[in-house]
This record gives structure tokens, sequence and C-alpha cells, in this order.
């Protein structure tokens, strides 16, 4: 397998988290669809600037792949753009839904994201999704065996599609992050720890990553980096919280908590 370095990243701050609105209507028109903050705006900028400058040319991905939900393809569009990279829309790498929702928001279209972007340049050769979540919405099983099927399929894709193709980046979501994460680690429970020290993977908003295959199995080695952020880490998520990530009754129960204003 060609394929060695995986990156995972979570997308940026979301406008929805701030403290007080007026909250910005999703410019997709679809249910959820949030865009970033201005500051998560800055945290890609951070993002793509940790990325292109600090990292060498036998480091730095060689192909961006994110979720088709427009917060992830607004943290892509600085890394992509530092990189000269073309941006691949891919619907494995979508947000968790659960089926008691009252809307499962279906993403916008490669087409309309192409009006909203107009200055990424987006591949079509990719061909399409390697996986679509369920319209229905998911449960945390549901979701975790998504991830499993879409990695999976996916090294499969890349072994067949793109040989010469060593290293990725996915911008995706918390709960999506977390379940890759664990899958390429071969561990069966996403709410188990990943060592005997009880360490968990850390999702905070655009965190990043890194899993290289040993040959035999995936290495994790840069869990949740935030060092590059200027203020840290900061949402950080998995799924004992019990809310979808980000959503009103996760933002609702954080502050209860006090962990934001």
């Amino acid at each position: 397998m060609a394929l060695k370095t995986i990156y995972v990243a979570r997308h940026g701050y979301r406008s929805n988290w701030l403290p007080e609105g007026p909250y910005p209507a999703p410019p997709t028109g679809i249910d959820s669809d949030v865009p970033l903050a201005e500051h998560g705006v800055d945290q890609a900028k951070q993002l793509a600037e940790y990325i292109s400058a600090t990292w060498d040319e036998e480091r730095k991905p060689q192909m961006v792949f994110t979720s088709p939900f427009y917060r992830c393809v607004q943290t892509s569009e600085p890394v992509v753009k530092a990189l000269d990279l073309p941006l691949i829309i891919e619907r494995g790498l979508g947000e968790w839904y659960k089926p008691d929702r009252p809307v499962i928001p279906e993403p916008a279209t490669v087409a309309q994201l192409s009006e909203l972007f107009p200055e990424v340049t987006f591949d079509t050769q990719w061909g399409g999704p390697t996986v679509i979540p369920s319209g229905k919405g998911e449960t945390e099983q549901e979701i975790f065996a998504r991830s499993g099927d879409f990695l999976s399929k996916f090294l499969d894709r890349m072994q067949r599609d793109y040989p010469d193709i060593e290293r990725v980046l996915f911008v995706t979501h918390a709960a999506t992050k977390q379940c890759i994460g664990m899958k390429l680690l071969n561990i069966e429970n996403v709410r188990d720890s990943i060592d005997e020290q009880g360490n968990v993977l850390h999702n905070a908003s655009c965190s990043i990553d890194w899993f290289e295959y040993t040959g035999n199995n995936w290495l994790l080695k840069m869990n949740g980096e935030t060092s590059f952020l200027k203020d840290g880490a900061e949402m950080d998520w998995n799924f004992t919280y019990g809310f979808e990530a980000g959503s009103d009754a996760d933002i609702k129960a954080r502050r209860l908590r006090g962990e934001i204003n």
C-alpha cells in the first residue's frame, strides 16, 4: 500500500458557537449548514500556515478530502490554496446526525459549492463519494460502522487508482474524526481509551491528528494537535458528551457546565 500517512482535521469554530447572535443563515440554505465564525476562519488560516510553512515537502499532504458541509469546505479553503491543490468532496467524511433529529441535512453538491467558493478548484476526477451516510440519521454504532466502511473502501480505492500518493488530509467533523481515528487504531469501541494510560483522541476545533502506517498497522503520531492555534484547544468533543458536536444541545450543556460563555 502506497498510502502511508493520513491526517485528520476538524473544522474551525462555528458561528453558532458564539455567545450572542444574530447568527448568519446557512450560505447553502441547508438546515444546520452553518458557516465558521470569524474566529474559525482565523483558525483555518493558522492550520494552513502550520501545514504549508512548518512541514517539509516529504510531510505535506498530496491530496485534500473534505466533508461537503460548508464549515469543512471553508476550513479547507486556505489549506488547499497554500498547498496549491484541488479540493475533493467526499461524503464519507460527512457529519453525524442522530436518527431522532427533525431534519437530516442533505449536503450541497460540488456544483453548488463551486459557486459559493469561486477561488477553490474542486477536483472532478475523484468520481463520486466512497460511501454516503444514511439519510435517516445514524446511531453512535452506525456512524462508527460507516467510518470503518469508508476507510476500508477508501484505502482500496487509493491503492487501485492513486498508487503513487503517500499522504492525504481529511477535513471533517468531531464525531467522524473520532470514529476514523479509532478505526485506524483498530479499537472496537468508540468510547474506549487509546492506551493503557486512559488517553483519548482529542477533537478540538481545527485540531489535527497524524496517523502513520507501519506496514502492519496505523500508529498515532499526533493527537488533536492545536499548538499552532493562537488560542489553543477549544470545543474539544468526544462521544461521552452525548450530544451531536456543536449542536444547540451541546452548546447549552457546555454553557451550563461553564465551559463556554
